[in-house]
């Protein structure tokens, strides 16, 4: 895995990563781990093997991934060029869904977007989960909650599902 993303300063694509890497806080929240950000590169970024199964650098082995297979300009540019979803922190592009300050996938990658409820008390929250498989694995990812009431609702997971399914039928 290359160590260039986010970390070399002197790359001429240094600002494009370090914007990535401010609006996911992949350095932020991984660098809590006494892991400077060099450091935190060459031991995720050379080693996945040694985190392949583990859930809480999921996101950066996914990011730094698709980056490296992707290139930085196409994601760079799908999300200066992303839509916010109404009352969230999800962004959608044309080809990635980024979830600011936790993860980015690619939207062709989501084998299932869905809406699970959970019982808590006399409470009924509900969530839309994405189900992804990618070259870091697959994974559920929570996308947001949903509002209880169900018009609503169907129209939150709409904004999500239908982009998904596009960009999955232009692939």
């Amino acid at each position: 895995m290359s160590e260039k993303f986010v970390f070399d300063k002197t790359s001429p694509d240094a600002n494009k990563y370090t914007e990535l890497d401010k609006f996911l806080q992949l350095t932020e929240r991984f660098s809590k781990m006494n892991l400077g950000p060099m450091k935190l590169a060459n031991k995720v970024g050379s080693k996945f093997g040694l985190f392949k199964h583990s859930k809480p650098y999921s996101a950066l082995q996914r990011t730094l991934k698709i980056v490296e297979a992707d290139g930085i300009e196409e994601v760079y540019d799908d999300l200066m060029h992303s839509e916010r979803i109404q009352r969230s922190d999800i962004f959608i592009g044309k080809k990635y869904l980024f979830r600011q300050g936790n993860y980015m996938i690619r939207m062709k990658d989501v084998e299932r977007c869905y809406v699970m409820d959970e019982k808590t008390g006399d409470d009924r929250l509900y969530y839309c989960y994405v189900d992804v498989s990618d070259e870091a694995g697959s994974e559920r990812l929570e996308v947001r909650k949903l509002s209880a009431l169900t018009v609503q609702r169907q129209q939150q997971f709409d904004m999500i599902n239908v982009p998904i399914e596009k960009a999955k039928q232009s692939q």
